[in-house]
């Protein structure tokens, strides 16, 4: 049985969470930027596709800020 979640654990939990989406959001947006100056019309799709994955975790990112707030307070 594992022991019970403590606030801390949720804190760190949250934040990496929040800390990876920033990173991940980051790096689909740089790709998706390289891949339509380097590969143009052939990855037009893919492309459009890692702009709304990088913009859904910059949305996950600005979601759990409220929650890291409250459990930093």
């Amino acid at each position: 049985m594992s022991a019970p979640l403590t606030a801390g654990e949720l804190r760190a939990a949250v934040e990496e969470i929040s800390l990876r989406s920033a990173e991940l959001s980051s790096a689909a947006a740089q790709l998706a930027a390289r891949a339509d100056r380097d590969l143009g019309r052939d990855v037009a799709e893919v492309v459009k596709d890692l702009r709304a994955a990088a913009r859904q975790l910059g949305v996950a990112q600005l979601l759990l800020e409220p929650a890291g707030a409250d459990l930093a307070a």
